[in-house]
């Protein structure tokens, strides 16, 4: 009997995002895509555990999950701006936070 395959989509599509910096994706320790402000990337996948990382050259998220045959897990990620974040513009640096969330 075969398995039914699941899918993972990465989106980098919020308006929060500053845009600036590209976000690195891994799943599973596999580098799958590169994302720059307005992209996405989907794979199919086998059901079951993974782990799915997010980095920006500065900071990095990780998140594990759990994937039902068929399902199809969305999650989003961001370069976003803080507290602080205005010394960018001043010292042409200043912190960048990162986000990377399942979708409900």
């Amino acid at each position: 009997m075969e398995t039914a395959q699941s899918q993972i989509t990465v989106s980098r599509t919020l308006e929060r995002d500053m845009g600036i910096r590209e976000v690195r994706i891994w799943l599973d320790d596999e580098l799958i895509a590169t994302l720059t402000y307005k992209q996405s990337v989907t794979r199919v996948i086998a059901p079951g555990q993974h782990t799915l990382r997010a980095h920006n050259t500065l900071v990095g998220k990780r998140v594990a999950f759990d994937l039902r045959p068929g399902e199809h897990a969305r999650f989003t990620t961001s370069n976003r701006s803080g507290c602080g974040t205005s010394l960018i513009f001043l010292l042409g640096a200043g912190p960048i936070y990162l986000s990377l969330e399942r979708e409900e």
